[in-house]
């Protein structure tokens, strides 16, 4: 099974673009995005997200599955925001609503939320995991945060494959034929799927310490980097932060 956001980044027209950059410009639109009081500047920062993502030539349908996930949890996340006790002059249900402040700090939320979201995915869908690895090793981050993201990543991709294997085994033997066996063969599903985690990262952890707690992490040759790219994303970064200091000082 494979990940239809790590295969963007593969075939992305960005991969072969230099790590700092990339960093520079999707890290500044997350830290903007996530520092901003404003809500245009938020909305701003989403827009040039998805503008860069079509640049970049990341298809459409890979950018909103990856959005759909992060986007369920924001939009819980602001009804507990929007939603307060007390009653509410926008919207009442008995003992809870929704008052005009409470529903403009979700919207808020949600927007920097989202923008920060995709800022994140335009740097995943536009640089393979290893990329990402080989670059938090050069830029020094201890070794043991970057072994543990080099085996989660490679856990992702044998807990899928087995989770695929399982599902066609239960689906070949009627597993899933009607509404009680299908809920039995999920069940049975993650129970698999668990035990066959804690077996594979006991032999992970076990290779590890064979190789003394290092993950065989490729060193990905750096390249050259863009002056140009460099000046254009520092402009933008430096433009949205301006525009969300001027914003938060009138």
């Amino acid at each position: 099974m494979r990940l239809t956001l790590d295969d963007a980044a593969w075939s992305s027209p960005w991969r072969t673009r230099s790590r700092l950059e990339k960093s520079l410009l999707c890290l500044g639109l997350l830290l903007v995005a996530a520092t901003t009081t404003s809500l245009v500047v938020a909305g701003l920062v989403g827009v040039c997200a998805v503008g860069l993502a079509a640049v970049a030539r990341v298809p459409a349908r890979v950018w909103c599955h990856a959005m759909a996930g992060p986007a369920v949890f924001i939009a819980i996340g602001a009804v507990t925001i929007a939603v307060t006790f007390g009653g509410g002059d926008l919207v009442r249900w008995g003992p809870v609503g929704v008052d005009e402040g409470s529903a403009s700090r979700a919207l808020l939320v949600v927007s920097r939320a989202l923008a920060a979201t995709s800022a994140t995915v335009l740097l995943a869908a536009t640089t393979p995991m290893v990329d990402l690895l080989a670059g938090l090793r050069r830029a020094r981050v201890p070794e043991v945060a970057v072994d543990v993201a080099a085996v989660t990543y490679r856990m992702i991709f044998a807990l899928l494959d087995a989770a695929s294997a399982i599902r066609a085994a239960q689906a070949g033997r009627l597993g899933y034929a009607s509404g009680r066996t299908a809920r039995r063969s999920v069940g049975q599903l993650c129970a698999a799927v668990l035990v066959a985690a804690w077996d594979k990262a006991r032999r992970l952890e076990d290779g590890l310490a064979g190789r003394g707690g290092v993950a065989a992490v490729p060193l990905v040759p750096a390249r050259a980097v863009s002056t140009p790219f460099v000046l254009a994303a520092g402009a933008l970064v430096v433009g949205l932060a301006g525009l969300s200091l001027r914003a938060g000082l009138s």
